[in-house]
């Protein structure tokens, strides 16, 4: 049996280990002069393109671009970090109907659970993230 102690030091241990990725992630979107050369040349899905940038057993690194009134597909998604790389206003819809709106700033780092959901850019200006996804 676990303590809480133990669990929280686990959650630690995962962010740190996202940090990392993500610090990993961006370093090559770096060195590439922002245009990341990667397996996936831009899959585009709607108006959203999806750059894979890593895939292995334990993550998956994808950079997306979404323009103004992109809505994504309503997918489950697993816990993941998103680096915010271009800020934009989203909105987020449920399989029960509900909303949220959200402002994702440049520079930020968001931890996300893993959840079903539709991503929208309701913004007038294009939404740019590298989201690291944990298997």
């Amino acid at each position: 049996m676990t303590t809480k102690r133990q669990r929280e030091e686990g959650d630690l241990d995962r962010r740190l280990a996202l940090k990392l990725a993500l610090a990993g992630a961006s370093a090559l979107l770096a060195s590439k002069g922002g245009s990341v050369l990667a397996a996936d040349e831009g899959k585009k899905t709607s108006q959203t393109t999806l750059t894979r940038l890593l895939e292995n057993e334990r993550v998956g690194v994808v950079r997306m671009v979404s323009v103004p009134g992109d809505k994504g597909a309503m997918r489950e998604r697993p816990d993941r970090l998103l680096y915010i790389i271009q800020g934009a206003k989203v909105r987020f819809h449920y399989p029960d109907g509900k909303t949220e709106d959200a402002v994702w700033k440049t520079g930020d780092a968001v931890y996300q659970k893993a959840d079903n959901r539709q991503v929208e850019n309701i913004d007038r200006k294009d939404l740019e993230y590298i989201s690291v996804h944990l298997k």
